[in-house]
C-alpha cells in the first residue's frame, strides 16, 4: 500500500508538513479529508519505521490510500478446538437510543424480579435484572416509550425472547420455560 502524503484541507490540497504543522499549531482542529475518496484522515508525524503520512479514521478498502489488510481468521482448521481471538477490528454500529431512565423505572416497579420466572438475586449490591422492549426498538425507529411498552427479565428469559426476530411474547417465554 502506498502512504498517501497530501490531503484536502479547506478546499486546498496541502502536504503532510503542513497539516502537521497545522495539527500541531492550532487551537481549532483542523479537518483533513483524503484526496483520493474524500473521507476523513489523520496525519502521523514519521516514526522508526514509516514516513509521516495519513491514515484513514475507517478502513476503505476501495481506496488506493487506505489500510486494507483483512485479519486471516482461519488460522486453525475447522476441526481444531483453538482459534485465534481478542484482535482489534474496526466495526460501525448502529443502535437505537434507550432511555436509562425508563428502564430504571420498570426495574423498580417490578420490583427487581423477572416477570416471566420469578427469578431475583442482588450480586455485590446490584439486581441482576433486564429491561426488555415488548416491540423491539430497531424495527420501527424512533418512538416513544411508556413504562407499559417494557418488562423486567432476567438474563436467561431475555436470550430466551430474543431467540427468533420477533422476540416471544411474555406468554411464549413462560411456556418456552415450562418445557425446560
Amino acid at each position: 500500500m502506498k502512504a498517501a502524503v497530501n490531503c484536502i484541507c479547506n478546499g486546498k490540497e496541502i502536504e503532510v508538513a503542513e497539516a502537521l504543522e497545522l495539527r500541531d499549531g492550532s487551537k481549532e482542529n483542523s479537518y483533513f479529508t483524503c484526496v483520493s475518496c474524500g473521507e476523513p484522515v489523520r496525519v502521523h508525524k514519521a516514526g522508526a519505521n514509516s514516513l509521516a503520512h495519513f491514515e484513514h479514521h475507517e478502513r476503505n478498502y476501495s481506496c488506493p490510500y487506505s489500510e486494507g489488510k483483512k485479519i486471516k481468521e482461519d488460522t486453525f482448521s475447522l476441526d481444531d478446538p483453538r482459534a485465534i481471538e481478542g484482535y482489534e477490528i474496526d466495526r460501525k454500529i448502529l443502535s437505537g437510543a434507550r432511555n436509562s431512565s425508563l428502564a430504571r423505572q420498570r426495574k423498580q416497579m417490578d420490583s427487581y424480579k423477572c416477570i416471566a420466572c420469578g427469578f431475583k438475586l442482588k450480586l455485590n449490591g446490584r439486581f441482576v435484572i433486564e429491561c426488555h422492549h415488548k416491540d423491539p426498538i430497531g424495527t420501527e425507529g424512533v418512538r416513544e416509550t411508556s413504562l407499559e411498552d417494557l418488562i423486567s427479565l432476567c438474563p436467561t428469559c431475555h436470550r430466551i425472547s430474543h431467540t427468533r426476530e420477533k422476540p416471544l411474547s411474555l406468554n411464549e417465554i413462560v411456556e418456552a420455560r415450562k418445557s425446560l
